[in-house]
């Protein structure tokens, strides 16, 4: 890309108060963070958006038709606006002019549109969506995984979480000795239903989910 930056692909159609919020966001990530952003939404609200905040900040604007809504039904919506923000930012990971897509709106949209133009990590069944929650140590947050894209899960599903929660906590997080945690009704190996019982089990046999326990 002739740059060492990186450059993320920001859905400035999604979200509450877009894309004016996001667009003050993408101002400021650039300015703080040390990356490149890629505007994709409607070029004439997001010129608006940023005169008013910072004119003198330049910013690609890749320009995009719709958007998903909250109320609509992910792979429908993704199907029937195929050049809607969360596409069309897809589409730039895709085609190598984006390393990553931030999006505020839909997350459902969101880890479908993923799914459809990226597809998967090899040996993956199903992503997750993942929340890092800070804690009273310093330095040592916490890594939810998963906070909504999936409703049901299997005990592999699980398991893969494990390892891929594992894998972001180390070489993202900057943590070096991740521990996994499976939530259940108590910490004893007998307690919880069939998935728990044979997540456990599983977590306990797999050497890539490095230390476990249970809670």
């Amino acid at each position: 890309m002739g740059s060492t930056r990186a450059r993320i692909a920001l859905d400035a159609m999604g979200g509450d108060h877009a894309p004016a919020e996001i667009v003050a966001g993408a101002l400021r990530a650039q300015q703080e963070l040390g990356v490149d952003v890629l505007l994709v939404g409607d070029p004439q609200q997001i010129e608006v958006c940023m005169k008013q905040h910072n004119p003198s900040i330049q910013m690609e604007i890749v320009p995009s038709e719709g958007v998903v809504e909250m109320h609509e039904e992910p792979l429908t919506a993704l199907r029937r606006k195929p050049k809607s923000s969360i596409n069309v930012a897809m589409n730039l990971v895709k085609q190598g002019r984006a390393d990553a897509v931030v999006s505020a709106g839909h997350s459902g949209a969101a880890m479908a549109a993923a799914l459809l133009r990226l597809g998967r990590l090899e040996g993956i069944d199903r992503p997750a969506i993942g929340a890092v929650f800070p804690t009273l140590i310093a330095g040592k947050p916490v890594l939810i995984l998963d906070v909504g894209a999936n409703v049901d899960c299997r005990p592999k599903f699980l398991e893969q979480f494990a390892v891929m929660g594992t894998i972001y906590s180390r070489y993202v997080l900057g943590i070096a000795e991740p521990k996994v945690g499976l939530l259940n009704i108590g910490e004893e190996p007998t307690k919880g239903n069939d998935l728990a019982l044979r997540v456990h089990q599983a977590l306990q046999d797999n050497p890539q989910s490095a230390v476990y326990w249970q809670c």
